[in-house]
């Protein structure tokens, strides 16, 4: 190998220079023991030694060793008398120097031709090279172009799956470096199940038939989601062995999106048409929007009174629905150029793409609030009308959150189309179900109308029917006033469903009422009732019963297997009011425990059914979710607190009947009275207790009470008797302290009549004698009377115009 190098002049010139001196040391041995070979095999070394100088060296070095070698060899043959042959050793020393340089001059021209030679074929070789490297540069950028043409290029990995090339396309998806996608970052990008099943066929590539292929979906860094097909084969060598794979990455986010779009709509057909309830109907709708097409979604529908109703209230994770219950404590806003209402009432969807903390500041109304709507992590919204036949029915809200999507356009038209198909299913669920609404409305006519409003005590109620198909219950609730001024509540469920579960419920409730007219306490009314239903086998019937003295605030009440009422104090502290007793209608001879409590200013009395706190079929967990959103109602304390505390509690459509009564005591001193009222005589009752009242919380003692209730009495007598007579119309009743005095003031719309019998009249000169002052104006649009007692002066000097006596 090295004399084909030297042969060459690939050597280097020291190298040359020490294999010469080797062969020449060489033949100078060879010569000086000449005496072992012939002459003639010496000449023959000497052709050998110099065709390896002239090989090694080049031809100056050739030259030189041919004469070199001519004069050792004659010399070394001539040994034996140099002198004495000294013409004949010169001959013989040029004849030797004539041949050896003939052979250097030959082997020095064939090695030049064979340097020719090589040096035109090597010269051959690079131009083949520059050629083969021109089209391989312009067949690698057809590849890569090829690749860039196909969203998202191709890729190529060698026989250990280590990636080689990675269009630039790919990692401008994944935002990564070529390094950090051959370490797998980008699979940190896919969705988790796709990654583990991509990872998992990547490990078995080698036992597919040379093709693989896998679909995958990937998070770009501008936030959307990729649908790519992923296609790649092998790459063999000339025995067969694998080398590589090369493939493609091909986008298929449009081709996947409308395939999943129409799959989608293809199972919300399928579960429209699975129930007839119109409220089922809505909430399967709903929770198959969550979490495919979006983070939350609320469907609300459009009631009688105007009002949306939610229907159904769904997110992927239950813990996330604790800030939206507190949320919905609130009142909805009633600004219509924006949200819900905007959607209710011109039909057209409201699209908002990217929510920001500058429109959550907006909306908000408090710190808290804006707290709580950060807390849920908004990001992009879509609210769409819900339209049949054209009518908006209610509205639906998609709402992407934690998962960082936002709507776009083609996303908002299948959200559209889905809503239009849920309205129409709801539509017809809505006719079909008409003997259930029949039913419905003869439960709501069974509840009173209206509730007893009394200075410094509101009274709310909210009722909820249950979902169940062509069914209602038996939950009531009533309020009313007892002979007595006094306040009586109750509540109750008739166990069972259907149209004979609300019958009972219609008669059981008068029968409550009956039993309290005659006198009777919450223990002996509810003692009563169980007898009666006892004896008629009506059913099972929990309830709870309690009358409230509106002067003292004193609670007396007994339940009969009824969820223990709740009372919520200023403090916030919420107690739960728990007494004994067996549900009506099981045994005649049950008897009830009766519990007295004292309602302080500022507290919440809070009745309900158990349809409140078992919508989850989990009691302790439907009572602690009560808890927390009675704690919320004293917080906020919102106009209606039943409905809020409904709001918070019930997250879409109730299984069961529900009914709530609340009795909010205001924190305010009554300082002055405002009644407005019917001119019967129930309404005296109202008005004396509230009068009790304001005497009480002013300061009066009971000789100025019992003046005061007296001389108001007959001003209020009057009205009834000479201003309407037997029609009814209304009647007024204002009573403020001015400075030092108290001022009553009575007016009707009536027409004064004259006296109708014997022996009246005398209301006026009792006043008179009982107050300090007394004016009667009469005029077109009724009569005020007008009482003035001054508070500086004590009852003892007015004794003598009208004697008051005490026990």
């Amino acid at each position: 190998m090295w004399l084909q190098r030297a042969f060459r002049g690939e050597i280097a010139p020291v190298a040359r220079l020490v294999l010469v001196c080797l062969i020449i040391a060489l033949a100078l041995v060879t010569a000086y023991f000449n005496g072992l070979y012939p002459v003639a095999r010496l000449s023959v070394l000497g052709f050998v030694y110099v065709i390896a100088i002239d090989t090694i060296g080049g031809l100056a070095w050739g030259i030189f060793g041919a004469g070199a070698l001519a004069l050792t060899f004659t010399l070394t043959e001539f040994q034996a008398d140099p002198i004495g042959q000294g013409p004949y050793l010169l001959s013989t020393i040029a004849a030797r120097f004539a041949v050896f340089t003939i052979v250097v001059l030959l082997v020095e021209a064939v090695r030049r031709q064979t340097l020719a030679l090589n040096e035109s074929q090597l010269r051959q070789r690079e131009l083949e090279l520059e050629r083969m490297r021109l089209e391989l540069a312009e067949a690698t950028a057809r590849f890569r172009s090829f690749g860039e043409s196909i969203p998202f290029g191709v890729w190529h990995c060698d026989a250990d799956g280590r990636v080689i090339y990675m269009s630039p396309s790919f990692l401008q998806l994944v935002g990564m470096t070529l390094e950090e996608v051959r370490q797998g970052g980008w699979l940190s990008n896919v969705v988790p199940e796709d990654a583990e099943r991509v990872r998992a066929a990547w490990r078995d590539r080698h036992a597919w038939d040379g093709v693989w292929e896998d679909e995958y979906r990937i998070k770009g860094v501008d936030g959307k989601m990729y649908a790519i097909l992923c296609r790649g084969l092998s790459v063999h060598d000339s025995d067969g062995h694998v080398v590589g794979w090369t493939g493609l990455n091909l986008d298929l986010t449009e081709r996947s999106h409308a395939r999943d779009q129409m799959r989608f709509l293809v199972e919300a057909g399928r579960l429209l048409s699975m129930s007839l309830d119109p409220s089922t109907t809505l909430e399967r709708v709903a929770n198959l929007t969550v979490p495919r097409i979006a983070d939350w979604c609320i469907v609300e529908t459009l009631q009688d009174n105007g009002e949306l109703q939610t229907v159904s209230l769904t997110h992927a994770d239950p813990t996330k629905l604790e800030s939206l219950r507190e949320l919905r404590g609130y009142p909805r806003d009633t600004d219509d150029s924006r949200g819900a209402l905007k959607v209710l009432r011109t039909g057209e969807s409201e699209v908002y793409e990217d929510i920001d903390d500058k429109l959550l500041q907006a909306a908000a109304r408090d710190e808290r609030h804006l707290a709580l709507l950060r807390s849920i992590g908004m990001r992009s919204a879509v609210v769409v009308a819900m339209r049949a036949r054209d009518r908006v029915l209610g509205v639906m809200t998609l709402v992407h959150a934690e998962s960082g999507r936002r709507f776009t356009p083609e996303d908002v038209r299948l959200v559209e189309i889905l809503a239009a198909r849920a309205a129409l299913a709801y539509d017809n669920a809505r006719n079909y179900s008409k003997e259930q609404r029949v039913a419905d409305t003869f439960q709501r006519a069974s509840l009173p109308m209206s509730l007893p409003q009394l200075p410094g005590i509101h009274l709310n109620a909210t009722y909820l029917p249950g979902a169940a198909e062509s069914e209602v219950g038996g939950d009531w609730y009533d309020a009313f006033l007892l002979p007595s001024g006094q306040l009586a509540i109750s509540i109750g469920d008739v166990a069972g469903k259907g149209l004979r579960a609300a019958v009972s419920m219609a008669s059981t409730r008068p029968a409550l009422r009956g039993c309290a007219l005659e006198g009777l306490s919450p223990r002996e009314v509810l003692e009563r009732i169980n007898q009666q239903l006892t004896y008629e086998g009506a059913g099972m019937v929990t309830a709870l019963f309690g009358v409230l003295d509106p002067v003292n605030l004193e609670l007396t009440f007994a339940t009969a297997g009824h969820p223990s009422p709740l009372v919520a104090h200023r403090d916030g502290h919420v107690e739960k009011l728990r007494t004994k007793g067996l549900p009506l209608g099981l045994f005649a001879d049950s008897t009830y425990e009766e519990k007295t409590v004292i309602l302080e200013p500022g507290s919440l009395l809070v009745c309900y059914t158990d349809g409140l706190i078992e919508f989850d079929h989990n009691i302790i967990e439907g009572e602690k979710i009560l808890h927390d959103a009675v704690v919320g109602e004293m917080r906020l304390q919102t106009p209606d607190p039943s409905a809020a505390i409904v709001r918070r509690v019930i997250l879409g459509s109730p299984q069961d009947d529900v009914a709530v009564l609340t009795v909010s005591i205001s924190n305010r001193p009554l300082d002055h009275v405002n009644l407005s009222t019917n001119s019967a005589p129930a309404s005296a009752r109202v008005i004396r207790q509230a009068l009790r009242r304001f005497a009480l919380s002013i300061g009066l003692d009971d000789f100025q009470t019992v003046d005061l209730l007296t001389a108001s009495g007959e001003a209020i007598s009057n009205v009834i008797e000479h201003a309407y007579g037997i029609d009814q119309g209304p009647l007024y009743v204002m009573a403020f302290r001015d400075k030092n005095e108290l001022v009553v003031k009575v007016s009707d719309h009536g027409q004064w009549r004259t006296k109708q019998k014997a022996g009246s009249g005398r209301g006026l000169p009792l006043m008179r004698a009982l107050m300090n002052a007394v004016e009667v104006e009469h005029g077109e649009k009724g009569t005020t009377v007008q009482l003035r007692m001054s508070l500086l002066e004590r009852t003892r000097d007015r004794s003598s115009k009208f004697p008051v006596t005490s026990n």
